[in-house]
């Protein structure tokens, strides 16, 4: 008899357990010594009195055809194997653990709790701490590759639609970037591969997941200091802005500066003289901010995603057909300004990719003749599906569609074969 419910392992205490097949997150050895620590007692074959049956991995046919007799017979619960280990590991001690490790330096037996999924996070990381990369790179042989492998597929979601992401550099710069905490992001940077390259950097391979770590918000000032020398350009980057001072201090991260949204007015002032305009278009704004730049740099100031209302009046109202340019692309442009833009004419290909324009609007200009506008209309992430749907057929959009991000929500959601 299959069972579904929830299992009360504690009770197995003192009783024997059979098991078919072989263990799956443990090796066999890992397993038995487990058990054995709760009293239980593991069988190969079949002895009555079992007080539970486990379907491991890898059963021949002999023991195939063996659970399905007992199933027959109804002598024991049959559970799969894996919430029996997951208990097992649950009560797995991390000090005693961590001690023998470090004593034996067994590191096929260290990779084998690498792979395990039921250790908790905790326990993962300083395990990982232990292992020796043998100074080679992350995917330089067989089992470094599957330490890499093991922390990407821990970590990373929807694995099953991306399974090659494990076995890739890259798969680990995505990792980072989509899922990155604090505690991973200061484990990989303590893997020595990555330790070695953030110090000396020489290993081209690396620097996608360096980079990201550059950018990261999660990413802690012990780890950007460290890249300060060579990441500048990308630190200055950041949302918000970290070392702000220390960056202000090379000429040459000036012009990035001047696009973060986050510099402090300390920050701003230093580049208001020579970077005016790209402050403007990027530094959020507030009132005073606003006036020191209108209406000189208008047109900069129409591109920022901070624009208030009130703002955007007064841009508007100095009736520039370049300050509107910029404002019938900007998203925070309120609806009523954007409609105005639509009725006047002369901004349609501008419009056509602004996700703020109204769906009526929207599906106006899906009726243009005009490649610059239907090409907007394909990226757009607004524009209504079945607009889209149309622009799909041509072969001159199909592209922008399918890399919609709203496309491809609509299609997963649907559960459209897509391809």
């Amino acid at each position: 008899m299959n069972y579904n419910g929830t299992m009360n392992y504690d009770a197995l205490s003192g009783k024997s357990v059979l098991l078919l097949g072989k263990s799956r997150a443990l090796n066999a050895q890992e397993f038995e010594t487990l058990l054995q620590l709760h009293g239980i007692k593991c069988l190969k074959r079949y002895e009555e009195g079992v007080a539970l049956i486990i379907e491991g991995r890898m059963m021949n046919p002999l023991e195939q055809n063996e659970s399905e007799r007992l199933y027959e017979a109804r002598v024991a619960p049959i559970v799969p194997i894996e919430g029996l280990e997951a208990w097992l590991c649950r009560s797995i001690e991390p000090n005693r653990l961590l001690m023998s490790l470090k004593l034996s330096r067994d590191q096929e037996r260290l990779v084998d709790f690498l792979k395990n999924p039921y250790i908790t996070e905790e326990l993962f990381f300083k395990l990982l701490r232990l292992y020796d990369w043998q100074n080679e790179g992350l995917f330089d042989n067989d089992r470094n590759r599957d330490v890499t492998a093991s922390i990407i597929g821990r970590f990373y979601k929807d694995l099953e639609r991306n399974h090659n992401v494990q076995y890739a550099m890259s798969g680990l710069a995505h990792l980072i970037e989509g899922y990155g905490t604090r505690d991973l992001i200061e484990a990989v940077a303590a893997l020595s591969p990555v330790a070695r390259e953030l110090k000396t950097p020489y290993d081209p391979s690396l620097r996608g997941v360096i980079d990201v770590m550059a950018l990261h918000p999660q990413t802690p000032e012990t780890i950007l200091r460290a890249l300060l020398p060579t990441h500048g350009h990308l630190l200055s980057r950041r949302v918000p802005l970290m070392l702000e001072e220390e960056l202000l201090g090379d000429p040459q991260n000036h012009p990035i500066l001047a696009q973060n949204e986050s510099l402090s007015e300390k920050g701003g002032e230093a580049l208001a003289e020579g970077h005016g305009q790209s402050l403007a278009r990027h530094w959020h704004l507030h009132e005073e901010r606003f006036g020191r730049f209108f209406p000189a740099s208008a047109k900069e100031l129409a591109s920022n995603p901070s624009l208030t209302p009130e703002m955007q009046q007064q841009l508007m109202e100095l009736e520039d057909g370049e300050v509107w340019r910029a404002m019938a692309v900007n998203p925070v442009a309120e609806r009523s300004w954007l409609h105005r833009l639509f009725e006047q004419g002369g901004f349609e290909a501008e419009l056509a990719a602004n996700p703020s324009l109204e769906a009526a609007d929207l599906e106006i200009l899906s009726r243009r003749d005009n490649p610059k506008v239907l090409e907007a209309l394909a990226a757009n992430p607004s524009t209504p599906i079945e607009i889209l749907y149309q622009l799909s057929l041509d072969r001159r959009f199909e592209r922008s569609v399918k890399t919609n991000p709203a496309f491809g929500t609509h299609i997963q959601t649907h559960n459209i074969g897509w391809n």
